[in-house]
């Protein structure tokens, strides 16, 4: 970096470097931001963060309207309900949201006022006039979030017009200066290179979800699931020692609580947040789905064999066998289970459902071979369906079977 670069200028220390940026703002009523001014590759790069206020008023968002031309434009369509989802998290968690960085683009390097030196990264200072505008290149929906967006009864009110305090919050940024749209445009799809978290793996770290802090209790006080349960994988490798992913015993939850282990995440957040609302109702919840697990684990093969064996050594790969041999074994038949537990549920008499649970684990046929599989979930080359429909017709074959659902 050197004086060769538009608007970069050299001091001798970080004080004169300070009093220059200074005496710049005041000339031409700029405001003045602290920043770290580095390279990456042939590029400048600056890091700084800026107010709410400040991002809904010089950050620009050029969407590509739907079936327009997304080659002459700085930013895909805009999902308007990615924003409402975004603005909706940060106003309902107040105290302690998290919105990560975004990445801003600048035509032409901003006035820069840094200690002269030949560092690769510098402390510096950014002066920002009112007429300046940053392009966005990867974040277009947060800062839309936090701007606002529409009118009439659809609108997203802008968190800047909100008297919730969020005039004091400020988003991390990472400026690049760059005018070629093309590269602009590549900067983007190189930012999206991101890996999606497993979904067991989120189930762990979402605890705003009250779903997920039923699913923790579930685990850790129940023989099956205790220290059998994989939380990182995408999906269970055929040779593992674990029982179930932890999104497949997240799965069985939602079919204690909704009988729809496939519902929408945003459906859950909203129905587990009124039926869980009540710390009574669930730890109630979880104590049901507790009794249920600990019934059938000491009940039904092949549960209670495996709550015999160590969770890992070689006898631990006898899960391997039982998966193929049973369908409680896979999700579908977890998911199964959970339905026909939603319908014992219903009843209050507690000693009737403690009944109901054990007369589930030892009447039911639950080797691939039992006869309530076949022509519902198990096709006839012994692939097992995860369907709706499949599900739902071998669920209902089960309460039959265990008097719970009247013959059609």
């Amino acid at each position: 970096m050197s004086d060769n670069h538009i608007g970069l200028r050299e001091h001798d220390g970080l004080d004169q470097a300070l009093a220059a940026a200074a005496a710049d703002a005041a000339a031409a009523g700029s405001r003045v931001f602290p920043c770290t001014v580095f390279r990456q590759g042939r590029r400048t790069m600056i890091s700084t963060s800026f107010p709410y206020a400040f991002l809904a008023r010089q950050v620009v968002a050029e969407s590509v309207e739907k079936g327009g031309d997304p080659a002459n434009t700085t930013n895909r369509p805009l999902m308007t309900d990615h924003v409402k989802n975004i603005n909706s998290y940060v106003r309902e968690n107040r105290a302690d949201y998290i919105l990560p960085p975004v990445t801003l683009n600048a035509r032409q390097l901003p006035a820069l006022h840094l200690p002269r030196g030949n560092f690769k990264n510098r402390l510096g200072f950014m002066v920002v006039g009112d007429d300046v505008r940053f392009y966005v290149t990867d974040g277009q929906h947060r800062i839309t979030a936090i701007r606002g967006h529409g009118s009439g009864r659809s609108a997203i009110p802008g968190l800047v017009d909100l008297e919730q305090g969020f005039e004091d919050d400020s988003l991390a940024v990472l400026i690049v200066v760059e005018e070629d749209l093309k590269r602009i445009h590549q900067d983007f799809a190189d930012a999206a290179q991101t890996k999606q978290i497993p979904a067991s793996l989120l189930a762990v770290y979402n605890t705003r979800e009250p779903v997920n802090g039923v699913l923790a209790d579930l685990v850790d006080r129940t023989r099956l699931f205790r220290g059998r349960v994989d939380a990182t994988s995408k999906t269970l490798p055929k040779a593992s020692q674990a029982v179930f992913l932890l999104n497949q015993v997240r799965q069985f939850v939602k079919e204690l609580l909704f009988a729809d282990y496939a519902l929408s995440e945003d459906s859950v957040a909203r129905q587990s947040s009124r039926l869980l609302a009540d710390p009574r109702a669930r730890d109630e919840l979880v104590a049901d789905a507790v009794a249920l697990v600990e019934a059938l684990s000491e009940h039904m093969d092949p549960w209670r064999e495996i709550c015999a064996l160590p969770t890992t050594g070689g006898p631990a790969n006898q899960v391997a066998d039982f998966r193929q041999q049973y369908v409680n074994m896979t999700a579908t038949g977890l998911v199964i289970i959970g339905r026909v537990a939603y319908e014992i549920r219903k009843s209050a008499d507690l000693d009737w459902r403690q009944d109901a649970y054990r007369r589930l684990a030892t009447e039911i046929d639950w080797r691939r071979s039992g006869s309530l599989w076949a022509g519902t979930i198990l096709s006839p080359d012994g692939k097992i369906s995860t369907q709706r429909g499949p599900v739902r017709e071998a669920a209902d074959r089960v309460k039959h079977q265990l008097g719970l659902l009247a013959a059609a």
